[in-house]
Order: C-alpha cells, then sequence, then structure tokens
C-alpha cells in the first residue's frame, strides 16, 4: 500500500511540473500575441488612439494572461504545500467572469443570460467576503481535503494576575474590593 502511495504521489509531482512548463510556454506566447496586437492596434489608428472595440478585445486577453498567472501561481503553491488557497481560487473565478464582464456584447444577450451572470458576481463577492472574513484561506489537499483558518494575531492580551493589595493600615484605611 505505501508503494502504491509512494508511486502516485510522484506521478502527480511529474504532472504538476509538466502543468507549470507547459502554463509557462502558454503565458510567455500569449502575453507576446498581446504585446503585438497592442502595437498593431496603435500603428493602424489614425492618431495613437485604439478604438473602443479593439481595445475591449485587448483588456480581454490581458485579463486572460493574469488568469493564467494565478493559475500559475496556484500550482506551484499546490506543489510546494501540497494546499490549494481557496482565496486565489475564488480570485480567479472573480477575475475570470470580470473578463466575461468586459468582453460582453451586451446587446446581443437576453436578460436571463445578464442577470444569470450578475448572479454569478454576487455569489462570488460573498464568497470572498465569507472567506476573507472567516479566515478560511487553504485547502489541506492531503488523504482528506481539510478547510484550514488564517492564524490571525490575538487582539485580547492574555490575563494576569492581578497585584497583590496592600494590607489594612492606617495609611491605607480601606480593603480593596
Amino acid at each position: 500500500m505505501k508503494r502504491i502511495t509512494t508511486a502516485s504521489r510522484h506521478i502527480e509531482r511529474v504532472i504538476i511540473y509538466a502543468l507549470i512548463v507547459m502554463m509557462a510556454i502558454v503565458l510567455l506566447l500569449a502575453t507576446i500575441e498581446l504585446g503585438y496586437h497592442v502595437v498593431v492596434s496603435i500603428i493602424e489608428s489614425r492618431n495613437i488612439l485604439i478604438n473602443l472595440d479593439r481595445l475591449l478585445d485587448l483588456f480581454g486577453v490581458f485579463l486572460l494572461v493574469l488568469i493564467g498567472i494565478e493559475l500559475l501561481d496556484t500550482i506551484k503553491v499546490y506543489l510546494k504545500e501540497n494546499v490549494v488557497h481557496v482565496e486565489v481560487v475564488v480570485l480567479v473565478a472573480i477575475i475570470a467572469l470580470a473578463r466575461k464582464v468586459v468582453v460582453l456584447k451586451i446587446e446581443e444577450m437576453d436578460g436571463g443570460t445578464i442577470l444569470g451572470i450578475a448572479a454569478l458576481v454576487v455569489a462570488l463577492a460573498i464568497a470572498y467576503f465569507l472567506i476573507k472574513r472567516a479566515g478560511l484561506m487553504i485547502c489541506d489537499m492531503g488523504e482528506f481535503p481539510v478547510l484550514k483558518r488564517k492564524k490571525r494575531p490575538s487582539i485580547i492580551k492574555p490575563k494576569t494576575a492581578p497585584p497583590a493589595s496592600k494590607p489594612k493600615t492606617e495609611e491605607n484605611p480601606r480593603t480593596p474590593i
């Protein structure tokens, strides 16, 4: 049983390294392509200003590269620590949805689709708020996935013993309560 677990972890690590290399290559190519399209858009424009439709397309590609960077970071953290950062996964989903909203042609959409996207935006915002508020930042991907809270510094100071009271004397006629 131990040999199977060891072999499984070794195969998992090889797959993760392959994903990191492939994702890095894709991100490099996407960044080069984005740079190329920015330069071409500026050259083709009459007065160095890019038209709005082309600009929205460029923003979509930019956000796509940003999503890839966040996914690459998530994969690297998983490789190092064997945990998935829940906050990062939700942020990737928020960025992906933001990309969809940016490149969306609103005049071509029906009302139900727009309401669905709005509901997704609200749901992801609430999820991110609750994750931050509860401190649930990582998901340990060991044998049984478990959500872990991020350790927060305590603002409550530990109680110390009260100072010893003075005995009742003529100078101190009152005894402390």
